[in-house]
């Protein structure tokens, strides 16, 4: 339904894409940039700059800042908040990583579509057997809730999200990601935004302020999470009526937003401390890329998104004598090029967090 790049599809392809080998981008410029080679994406920013926004100190000195106050739309990036807030109540004793968690509560926000299989990757890596929608066989099962925030980085899933806020609130995320020094952030339920998308007649208007976007799909996230009747029309409103690209699109322009420094901000907040809090969260985003780590390096810390129109990357590389690398970069107007070509541009800002030169390649490329 809405094309979503997985945690998992992207760590696969970034072990194929290896280590780049960097070049700074000629003045004439491929049409189009052969995406798949680190200089075509080189080629591909310097082009078109106004579609990055992006915020990199390598912790040596190296500072990037591009167009990096510009609201973006953030997709699954946003999750590192989510993240944050659940290791803090870990931290603080308000909830056991252990905690026996029903599996049909976990899934009760999942409404079947507009995931990339996320939910469906999640529930199969746990060894839960679910239908083709992603619905467990057995609602009844459990899993220790370590496990939902684990999938909620390690493959995307969008439900874990939604669980977490559900459990912990508003304030709590709030209080999180003010630790960057973003006390507000866009944090929605996706499963609301989903059906957004789906149920056009609940939008509000284009341009409605975000508390009144956020109350709409919060309200319809919970009519899918206790009204059966509802949850019923979910699968025959999107075979029937399938949002169009165009819709797809209007649609993405009006998801939760932040800024490459507010994102930076807050991976910057997690990487750079060691209080027990950050440090299960680096735990947690350090997993999936593990084996991509720089050389030298301790960690790889990484979570990302998108949607149609929307590629997001955030990044950090911890070492062992000298603060955090860290960088975000957002990309709007995103390609299918864009979107399938998404773990060369990966491997380009994990190497600028190793590597000056390459630091200095990707600031070239957007102009600095």
């Amino acid at each position: 339904m809405v094309p979503v790049l997985t945690r998992r599809s992207l760590f696969a392809s970034v072990a194929a894409a290896g280590v780049a080998s960097l070049v700074l981008p000629s003045v004439a410029l491929a049409d189009p940039p052969d995406q798949s080679t680190p200089e075509g994406w080189l080629a591909r920013l310097a082009a078109r700059p106004g579609d990055a926004a992006a915020m990199f100190a390598d912790g040596t000195g190296n500072h990037l800042r591009h167009r990096q106050d510009q609201p973006q739309p953030l997709a699954s990036a946003i999750k590192v908040v989510h993240l944050l807030a659940y290791t803090t109540a870990v931290a603080e004793g308000w909830l056991d990583p252990a905690e026996p968690v029903r599996v049909g509560d976990w899934g009760a926000r999942h409404p079947y579509l507009g995931d990339g299989g996320a939910h469906y990757q999640a529930l199969k890596l746990l060894g839960i057997p679910c239908d083709e929608y992603a619905v467990a066989k057995d609602p009844d099962q459990r899993v220790p809730l370590e496990k939902i925030a684990e999938v909620m980085i390690f493959v995307s899933d969008n439900s874990a999200a939604d669980y977490l806020r559900a459990r912990l609130g508003d304030a709590a995320l709030c209080r999180a990601a003010a630790r960057g020094g973003w006390p507000m952030p866009d944090v929605r339920m996706f499963s609301g935004e989903v059906l957004l998308l789906g149920f056009p007649e609940y939008c509000p208007p284009p341009g409605s302020p975000v508390s009144i976007r956020r109350a709409a799909g919060d309200a319809l996230s919970n009519r899918f999470a206790y009204d059966p009747s509802f949850r019923a029309e979910v699968i025959p409103r999107f075979t029937a009526h399938p949002p169009t690209p165009a819709q797809q699109n209007a649609w993405t322009r009006e998801t939760g937003r932040g800024s490459a420094e507010q994102l930076f901000g807050l991976h910057r907040a997690v990487a750079a401390r060691r209080d027990r809090a950050a440090v299960h969260a680096q735990r947690i985003l350090g997993a999936p890329l593990a084996a991509r780590k720089p050389p030298g390096s301790n960690a790889l810390l990484y979570k990302g998104g998108s949607l149609p129109g929307v590629l997001t990357l955030a990044f950090d590389v911890e070492w062992p004598d000298r603060r955090p690398g860290s960088g975000t970069i957002l990309l709007w107007n995103a390609t299918g090029a864009d979107l399938q070509h998404a773990p060369v541009l990966m491997q380009l800002c994990i190497d600028a967090l190793a590597r000056p030169a390459a630091f200095a390649t990707l600031e070239y490329a957007l102009g600095h």
